[in-house]
Parts: structure tokens; sequence; C-alpha cells
């Protein structure tokens, strides 16, 4: 396979360049305005049950069902961003989350408003399952912790716009503005998508003169150095592991010669197949559903919360802003520790230990009956928040020693975004069917208990390994393509990965 590479910042075609480099930027700008689309509805709860009269269960199902179409169509989306890629994903997602979200600026019900939601939440679903694997591929390995863990953080960030932005807002405007408006943010990014965002046939080159190429057509390409040749790479190896030594790259274009029609369906849906029979992938998934369903349960009523307190204006919203905002910094820093060397079990275990223990007394203790009760119960929240968001950033970051040697990375993010909405969805629905049941909010602690503890469990039996994959001897004279210090090769013909284990 014959590629044509250019100079770094010489490039041609749209995301090649000296912007190629930041385009994970545009993409989790993307995710932002996404996620901004799920936080937009918890400071307009009260207006919405005020004008379409919802019940408390009725506002826990629309804070959940934008997560439906992710619960149902995860693997779906994978399967379509391997065969039309996934740029045309996401940029197909920022379209419907525009259509919903102008389209629910005119519900009249809260049916109406529910099928609204729905559309927004394909949309939201084509941008998140795709949005790890563009990073991936577009990002410099030197970086890609760092891109990963503001992919991680995206929520968080969403979060924190949403309510501080909808708390002062809806003080001025009806909620049908403020649906509308959101829907321009929900299209906003999709020029500097198209403009930034590498088209799906780009892959990066390390400097070492040797690339892996993530897609179907795997292969290591040298780029122009007199006597070298291209190293030839079996085609059923890991996708998505970088190779090589972080630093300056340069584009190259890749052919997809496998995608589109019968063969590329067929290929596809055989490593789509791999995916699902792997364990890895499930048990991630199932460690982040144990994370997001009690932070979904917290945070998605709390502006409720605080207003059955007694707290009134802005500062539900504005308080709850900033616990989602506490979630990205978590996130961040957690990208930070990774990039020291920090292992993942490391980071997994006691944040899900510290989500339990400052939820407790956070839900358990009566704060109104003493002094400063409501800063002291406010505190634990963003404590809840600040350790959870270290839990998605590890677990992007291992997206690629999650997928099975000759799997799918798309089809291994939508199966553990499945999971991850079916929590999402569910959280919200179970907090409020358990506030009603018993009367207030202070049974809240034994769903982030009880989920704390799954995770945990979970956390200590997952596992990540990597298949080294076998290359001809480089011409003599030659140093290495592959491997470094770091990396071992084990009985069974694996290497343990130098990314984060658990």
């Amino acid at each position: 396979m014959a590629l044509k590479t250019h100079p770094t910042g010489t490039g041609t075609g749209a995301g090649i360049g000296a912007g190629t480099g930041r385009s994970w930027i545009v993409v989790v700008s993307a995710g932002v305005a996404a996620g901004l689309q799920v936080w937009k509805l918890p400071p307009a709860i009260p207006f919405l049950r005020q004008d379409l009269s919802l019940t408390l269960v009725q506002a826990g199902t629309l804070l959940g069902i934008i997560q439906l179409a992710g619960m149902l169509g995860g693997l779906a989306i994978s399967l379509l961003a391997e065969l039309i890629g996934e740029r045309r994903c996401l940029s197909g997602g920022l379209v419907l989350l525009f259509l919903g979200s102008a389209g629910g600026g005119f519900a009249w019900s809260a049916g109406s408003l529910l099928a609204s939601r729905a559309v927004e939440g394909a949309g939201f679903i084509l941008v998140v399952v795709t949005g790890p694997g563009l990073i991936r591929r577009s990002t410099p390995p030197g970086r890609l912790t760092t891109a990963m863990g503001f992919w991680g953080a995206y929520q968080g960030i969403s979060t924190f716009a949403g309510l501080i932005t909808g708390a002062v807002v809806l003080q001025v405007v009806p909620w049908r503005v403020w649906w509308w408006a959101m829907a321009v943010l929900a299209l906003a990014p999709l020029p500097w998508v198209l403009a930034r965002v590498p088209r799906d046939a780009l892959a990066y080159v390390p400097r070492d003169d040797l690339a892996y190429v993530p897609r179907d057509d795997l292969a290591y390409v040298p780029r122009d150095v007199p006597g070298r040749g291209p190293h030839a790479i079996p085609g059923r190896v890991p996708r998505d592991i970088p190779a090589g030594v972080p630093g300056d790259v340069t584009a190259a274009h890749v052919h997809r010669d496998n995608a589109g029609g019968a063969r590329g369906a067929v290929a596809a849906l055989a490593r789509i197949g791999r995916t699902v029979r792997a364990p890895a992938p499930w048990a991630a998934g199932l460690v982040f559903a144990c994370y997001t369903l009690p932070w979904m349960a917290v945070v998605g009523f709390l502006p409720t919360i605080y207003r059955d307190g007694g707290m009134a204006a802005s500062w539900p919203g504005v308080l709850s802003a900033v616990v989602g905002a506490a979630n990205a910094i978590g996130s961040i820093t957690t990208a930070a520790l990774m990039k020291r060397g920090l292992p993942a079990r490391a980071l997994l275990v006691p944040a899900f230990a510290l989500m339990a223990t400052t939820s407790l007394p956070a839900f358990a203790v009566d704060w109104r009956t003493l002094p400063a009760g409501t800063t002291w119960q406010f505190l634990c929240v963003v404590a809840f928040s600040l350790t959870g968001g270290a839990i998605p950033a590890t677990l992007l970051r291992m997206i690629g020693e999650l997928t099975p040697a000759g799997g799918s990375a798309p089809a291994t993010m939508g199966l553990i975004q499945q999971l991850f909405n079916t929590g999402s969805f569910v959280g919200p629905a179970l907090a409020a069917w358990l506030a009603t049941r018993t009367g207030g909010w202070h049974s809240t602690w034994w769903i982030t208990c009880a989920c704390a503890a799954v995770g945990i469990a979970l956390s200590l039996r997952l596992r990540t390994r990597v298949t080294a994959p076998a290359v001809a001897p480089a011409p003599a004279g030659d140093s290495a393509p592959v491997g470094d210090s770091a990396t071992a090769p084990t009985a069974d013909g694996t290497i343990d990965s130098g990314a984060p284990h658990a």
C-alpha cells in the first residue's frame, strides 16, 4: 500500500497540517455540545413540571431518555462508524442534536418532549461513540493521554456550562427559548469538525518513520528514508495502538480499501463479533455503568434537591454547576496522573471507595439540623463528583488495550457506551422512584454505595492485554520498529502494554 506523506504543517486536505495535532480539541468541543443537550434539562425541570404538568418520575425519565439510544444502539453505531467512518457519524450526530433540540422547543406535552429527546439521544450516541476513536486516530501519541483526559471531562464541562447558564438564563427567558439556543450550540462545532478533524481516510505517522494505521488495511509504513522498506504486518493485529516515539508527526493518506459494500460489512461484523465475545469490554462497560448510574442519579436531580431543601433563585443551578465542574477537574487531573505512569487500578478502586464514603454523609445525615449544614453537604457532593471524574478518564484511555486482537475499537466504545448509557438512564429514574417511595432524598446513598461496591469488585477483576504484532525482520543496521523497554513478551505471545493496566 503506497502512502504519500507530507511534512508537518504542509499537508493538504481537511485536517492536515499544523492544526491536525489539535483536532482533538474540536472533537472534545463536539462532545461538550452533545453533553449540553443532557444538562440543559435539570435547571428547566421546575418550569417543565409547571408548563407540561410533569410528575417527578416523568422528569426523571426525561433526564434519562436521551441515553436510551445509547442503551440500544451503541454497537449499531459502531458498525456504521466502521462502514462510513467516524467523522461522518460525528457530523451526523451534531445535526440530529440540532433537530431534536429545535423540535423540543415546540413540544406541547410530555410525550412530544420525550420524542424530541429521543432524537437528541440518537445524535448524542453518534457523537460519544465516535469521539474517542477520532481522538485516538488524530492525536500524536505524546498528547493522547491528555486528549483522552479532556474527553473524559466533557460531561463535567457540559454539566457546569449547562447548569450554571441554565440557572441564569431561565430566570429571564422561557424554557422554549433555552431549547432553541441549545439547538444552535449543538450545531456550532460542525464547521470546525469538517475543517479541522482529519477525514476518515487519514492517520498519523510518528517521527520514527513508522506508522500504525488504525484501519482494516493495517501496515507499518516507512517515510521516505533511503535503504528502508515497509515491514509486513499480518492483517489481524490489534488496532489503534500508537507505535514509535511520541513527538512531531506527519499526516498520511490511508486508503479504506475494505470499507463499503458487502465485503466491508462482513469484515466489520467480524471485527465487532470478536469484540463482543471478549470479556474485557463487557467488564469495562459495567465498571463505567457503576460510575454513571449514581453520578447521574445525584447530579441530575441536584437542582431539584436544593430547591426541595428551600434554596431559591439561581443558587440551586449554580451550586450544581460547581459540582459538575469538579467532575471535569477530576478527569483532567487523572489524565495528568496517568501520564506519570500511575496504573489504572490505583485510580479506579480508590475513586469508587471515595464516591461511596462522600455520598454517605451527603445524604444519610440531616444537614438541615446542623450549623452550616448546607455548606458541609455541598462539599461532600463536590468531593463525590471530583473523585468520580477519575473513572471515565481511566477507562477511556484504556479503549485501545480493551479491544481484542482483530477487534474493533469503535465496537469496544459502542459496547461500553451501551452499558454506560444504561446506567445513565436507570440512575435518575431510580433516584426519583426511591425518593417518592421513601419521602425524600435521604435514601440516595443506597444507590451510590451499592454501585461503588459492585464497581470495586469489577475493577479488581478487570484485565487488559495487547497482542504483540508480528513484524518481519528489519534490514540490517535498522533499529527494531516496535516495542521498548516497557514491554515484554509473555508465554502466550502477548505483551503487557505500557498503557495503564487494571
